[in-house]
């Protein structure tokens, strides 16, 4: 992981005078000196932050074209292989409070990606299918985001790979 940088101008923080560097040295290298992580770099928390910040990040990058969220790509993601599933249960697993999950399902019906279908003994409940176009914005999405997963993994070996997925299961169980 790469060190923190100081992206600030020090001579924005302190004068030359309180700061207590060589008067000497640029500002330019004083906002480009890395900090010592090293305290924070020991706690599991903060690395998991970080690298999900990081892959947060490049997937949004892969997945732009496509004109999706994340919370989008995984709704129908789930959506895909749990063939009427309903908003309910979807919520809960992607972990999205229900007024959010209707209006992340109302924007992807609008959109003509996502079909919604009233449960027959519970008028309440909306079982969720992907549309035909639904369908084929998300074969393209998931080609996109492989190719993000494999710049992601192309620094791990297979077994790293497969030790890391074991891993993050194993603390998402707390």
């Amino acid at each position: 992981m790469p060190a923190l940088k100081n992206t600030t101008p020090a001579t924005d923080i302190l004068t030359a005078d309180e700061d207590g560097l060589d008067d000497a040295l640029p500002a330019t290298v004083k906002a480009e000196t890395a900090l010592d992580c090293s305290k924070l770099e020991r706690f599991v928390g903060f690395n998991l932050s970080r690298a999900e910040t990081l892959v947060r990040r490049l997937v949004l990058e892969h997945l732009a074209p496509c004109q999706l969220t994340l919370a989008e790509f995984s709704l129908l993601s789930l959506v895909s292989v749990n063939k009427g599933v309903n908003q309910r249960q979807a919520g809960e697993v992607l972990e999205i409070a229900p007024p959010n999950m209707a209006h992340l399902v109302d924007r992807l019906a609008n959109r003509g990606l996502l079909k919604r279908v009233r449960g027959r003994q519970d008028r309440r409940v909306q079982m969720l299918s992907l549309s035909d176009a639904g369908l084929e914005l998300l074969v393209r999405a998931e080609g996109l985001v492989e190719e993000q997963e494999a710049r992601v993994s192309a620094v791990l070996t297979a077994e790293e790979q497969t030790q890391l997925l074991a891993l993050l299961n194993k603390i998402r169980t707390l």
